[in-house]
């Protein structure tokens, strides 16, 4: 059995992102310590045990993590105070593995040993900051990838671009939430009734979501257009047919898998032409987890993904995109439906973590930690 510290910039409670999905997932045969951003308030940790695998330490700063984290020598200060508690509550620790997923963490290695980077996201271009602020994150960044034992993306163009720092830069996707199903298979099939509900799952703003897209799939008479997530901005009022248009706010675990369930085609549309080089569709899984047929944007990172036949559709315009909705509709079957679930489930979370522990092997990090 192995040990992880995840060290993030990520509140843990939340909608799921990749590092609590991979935190629940490495805790099922492991024991792991889910570091959480910081509070405001006086120094100090909070420890939360969510099992008896997975504990989660809060700690409490008097700078807000907003503020800090992409700040000169502020970002420093923090991790010069928090590292050295974390050295010492882990020290003498067998199979330690932190596992940093905070790209302004470059000291951590100073501190621990070995660390692995992962990043899910390009966490350099997603953002419009300042060119200094950017050329600052991009250093520290970079001397990360550089320092860490091994790297890892969930997109192949960001392995390429570490790749540059450490040869031992490997992909590791994005994977499905394993849902239980309330239904048995044959129930899925939502019941044929003129109408198509089509779902997007996700943080839904008019920057990042093809508003012009999403304008001609309501142009389709039958369909409905249904909204899990937070919803930025006024994009409510550039959508078209309004009265088919559902906002069903945020879900997470059961009930999400239930609303899904109930949905006909799910869809996860981007600008083809996107700033963010490492840019996958995560809610793909969780609607292929749900049986649901997914109809995606043909984005650069997906491109050497193949899927069977019937589970998810890659357009290249947005044309194709709406056709595609339709023929997932008229083409869905009980078949497709339990292929879909079978495609998430190899490649759930739990699969991405024991890739994750495969890599480690391979690369002798686990030894070098009980050193």
């Amino acid at each position: 059995m192995m040990e992880f510290i995840i060290y993030t910039n990520t509140i843990w409670d939340s909608p799921p992102r990749a590092r609590h999905q991979l935190a629940h997932a490495l805790s099922q045969n492991h024991k792991v310590t889910f570091i959480a951003s910081n509070e405001m308030g006086m120094p100090g940790l909070q420890t939360i045990k969510v099992n008896s695998r997975l504990e989660v330490i809060i700690p409490s700063f008097p700078l807000s993590k907003r503020f800090r984290y992409r700040t000169p020598l502020l970002n420093e200060g923090y991790q010069a105070w928090l590292f050295p508690i974390l050295k010492r509550k882990f020290k003498d620790r067998d199979n330690l593995i932190v596992i940093c997923t905070d790209f302004g963490g470059y000291l951590i290695n100073k501190f621990l040993s070995p660390v692995i980077y992962f990043a899910s996201d390009d966490y350099i271009n997603n953002v419009k900051v300042p060119a200094a602020v950017k050329a600052y994150t991009a250093y520290t960044q970079r001397k990360l990838i550089e320092k860490s034992m091994m790297a890892l993306a969930t997109a192949q163009t960001l392995v390429s671009d570490f790749k540059k720092y450490n040869k031992r830069s490997y992909e590791l996707p994005l994977g499905a939430p394993e849902f239980k199903m309330t239904h048995p298979n044959e129930n899925i099939l939502r019941k044929r009734d003129g109408k198509i509900k089509v779902v997007l799952l996700g943080f839904i703003d008019k920057i990042k979501t093809p508003v012009a897209l999403l304008n001609k799939i309501l142009a389709i008479d039958q369909i409905h257009l249904y909204l899990i997530g937070p919803i930025k901005g006024d994009i409510l009022e550039l959508l078209h047919h309004g009265n088919k248009v559902h906002s069903l706010g945020i879900q997470t675990g059961q009930a999400l898998s239930e609303t899904l369930q109930d949905m006909d085609v799910s869809i996860a549309p981007y600008y083809m032409e996107d700033t963010n080089t490492g840019r996958t569709p995560n809610k793909m899984w969780q609607y292929l987890a749900a049986g649901k047929p997914a109809v995606i944007t043909n984005l650069p990172n997906v491109r050497h993904w193949e899927f069977p036949e019937g589970t998810v559709y890659k357009a290249n315009t947005d044309d194709e995109f709406v056709e595609m909705i339709v023929n997932a509709y008229d083409a869905d079957s009980q078949e497709l439906i339990g292929d879909r679930m079978k495609l998430a489930k190899e490649n759930s979370w739990g699969k991405r973590a024991e890739l994750l522990v495969k890599l480690i092997r391979e690369n002798h990090i686990g030894n070098e930690a009980g050193k």
